[in-house]
Order: C-alpha cells, then structure tokens, then sequence
C-alpha cells in the first residue's frame, strides 16, 4: 500500500508537467497565419473557359493575358483608324476583376503622342471592357478575390 501511495504521489505531482500544452491563443494563431499569406498574389488567376484551370500559375496567366490582347486586338482591328504618321507603341489598360468574374475598366495609360493620335482610343477601350463575357475570378485559399490587372497592348501602324 505504501508503495501504490508514493507511486501515485509522484503520478500525481509530475502529471500536471506532461498533459500541460502550449496554449496559443485564437487570435495568435490566426495572426500567425495571416503573416505567411501574400495578399498580393492570388493562388488562381482568373481564367477565361479556354484556360485550363489544372495549369500551373505561369500558364494560367499567360493564356488569361493573351485571351484578352486577342480580344483587344480583334476590337481595334475592326475599327479603321486613320493617322497621319506610322505608330508603333504601346497602351497600359488596367482593369479590375471582381469577385464575380466582372471586368471593370479603370483607365489607360498612353504617352502623350498617342493622345494627339488616337483621342477616341480610351472610350473606345472602356466600351469593349464593358462587353467583354464573364470570367472565373482569381482565387485566394479557395475564396473568390478581386484582382487588379495591366495589360499591355502594342498599337501599330504602317
């Protein structure tokens, strides 16, 4: 009996030590994880149905890049433009792309010879963006995000 008192006096005393966890908090813990997350990248850029959403990142995003310069391209191609001397630049169209798949357009940017040049080229851009379908959106840890976007697009001339 004396042996069974001292082997539980001693369970007793060193017990507390073994089941004692490291308590991290909640809110230390979610800190923690919020500090490992980039928020400026996405884990899936958004995609057009063309796009295979197995692809890696890189691939994602070149076919979502190059489906919009083809439908740019196409759009300008359409429309007969006329200029009084050769061009060869390029315009930034920066975008938004809502959680829902919508693209909004938010605003161009152009050197100062293209505006002499093409004045109309803006509206023209804004009003293609608002026709453009419905896409996937970027995703982050599996959530639908917004992404902002800049596409460049090379204007040519001859």
């Amino acid at each position: 009996m004396k042996e069974f008192s001292a082997i539980l006096m001693l369970l007793f005393c060193c017990s507390c030590q073994w089941v004692q966890k490291d308590n991290i908090s909640e809110t230390e813990l979610v800190k923690k994880k919020m500090a490992e997350i980039n928020m400026n990248e996405v884990d899936v850029y958004p995609l057009f149905e063309d796009c295979d959403e197995t692809s890696n990142k890189q691939l994602q995003k070149i076919c979502f890049e190059d489906h919009l310069r083809t439908l740019f391209n196409d759009l300008l191609a359409a429309h007969k433009f006329t200029v009084e001397e050769d061009i060869n630049d390029t315009i930034y169209l920066y975008f938004v792309v809502d959680n829902t798949g919508k693209i909004q357009y938010r605003r161009t940017e152009k050197n100062s010879k293209l505006n002499l040049l093409l004045p109309n080229i803006d509206s023209l851009l804004e009003a293609q963006t608002k026709e453009l379908p419905t896409i996937y959106p970027a995703q982050k840890q599996g959530i639908k995000v917004a992404s902002k976007c800049k596409l460049p697009i090379i204007i040519n001339s001859h």
